[in-house]
């Protein structure tokens, strides 16, 4: 975001454009990567996803448990970020299990069906299946199966927790 504005200095009074100064010094600064990681301060309230993917929540104090989690992605600012990544693993564990009792146990080819999203098209919310080879997406061995697939674990969770689009659910879809 590029945006211009105008400031008449003489209206600010010494300290005030000190402050100035170091707020637009600040602004201009690439983020470092680290602080785009949260980590909780000691005894800060965080959120994780446990054993049973359900949302749970402890204080940080640095022990390895804490550690743990934060090195595997599992610690979260607010429960609505852990309840979102909870439903994701949902989804996910649906399409590989539906991918494990519909897929042909002897195909031998080389590729597979994905569900994908398409972001070259105005309409978003279209999910379509590519013939192709990608790590860690779930694999099918035919294009009908990934369809009923699509059908059976929901177009829109699919696309609100594995693709990140906020739609709503239409009821005749």
């Amino acid at each position: 975001m590029n945006e211009q504005i105008t400031i008449h200095l003489d209206n600010l009074t010494e300290e005030e454009r000190e402050q100035l100064k170091k707020l637009l010094s600040k602004a201009s600064e690439e983020p470092s990567k680290e602080s785009r990681v949260w980590i909780p301060e000691k005894q800060e309230r965080y959120y994780y996803i446990d054993g049973f993917v359900n949302v749970a929540a402890d204080n940080w104090d640095d022990y390895e448990v804490d550690i743990d989690r934060l090195n595997v992605g599992n610690v979260f600012r607010n429960s609505e970020q852990a309840e979102f990544v909870s439903e994701k693993i949902k989804v996910k564990a649906e399409l590989e299990r539906y991918a494990l009792e519909h897929n042909d146990p002897d195909y031998s080819g080389n590729d597979y069906y994905y569900i994908i999203m398409n972001t070259g098209v105005k309409d978003t919310s279209v999910l379509e299946y590519w013939k192709a080879k990608v790590e860690g997406a779930t694999h099918f061995t035919s294009e009908k199966i990934a369809k009923d697939a699509i059908e059976a674990v929901g177009k829109y969770r699919i696309l609100k927790y594995l693709f990140g689009v906020d739609c709503e659910e239409e009821a005749n879809d």
